[in-house]
């Protein structure tokens, strides 16, 4: 009786510390955004960038706001870490990356029944052993 009480005791104490570590919630500081430049503002000492997320994988940030003194132009394809309201990280993966490209050149095959070619069905088939 004693081994059995011992054993629920520890067995309390094991499903008590399980989920007393789940409720632990680390508040990251930094948070990361991969998208396109909207909008432009021009301050004293830098930009004030305005970004939309072109992916949100690995809980990056949906859409940003935030300072840098780097210079971009609007629809460049940016990569930041954003620390409060200032850009810690800013790289510019893509120049112009909204911009409207020509549509490719596309041939266009014309088959005719001239350009067909026909295989002749073998009447007679022997095969050996």
């Amino acid at each position: 009786m004693l081994l059995r009480s011992l054993f629920l005791f520890i067995l309390l104490l094991l499903v008590a510390g399980c989920t007393a570590a789940k409720n632990h919630v680390e508040i990251a500081k930094n948070s990361y955004i991969k998208g396109v430049i909207t909008s432009i503002s021009k301050v004293s000492s830098g930009y004030v960038y305005i970004i939309e997320s072109t992916d949100t994988s690995n809980g990056k940030l949906r859409s940003a706001q935030g300072f840098s003194s780097k210079p971009c132009n609007v629809g460049d394809l940016v990569y930041a870490r954003l620390n409060g309201a200032k850009f810690d990280y800013f790289a510019i993966l893509v120049t112009g990356f909204e911009r409207v490209q020509e549509p490719a050149i596309i041939k266009k095959h014309h088959r005719t029944k001239q350009n067909l070619t026909t295989d002749n069905i073998p009447i007679v088939e022997n095969i050996e052993f």
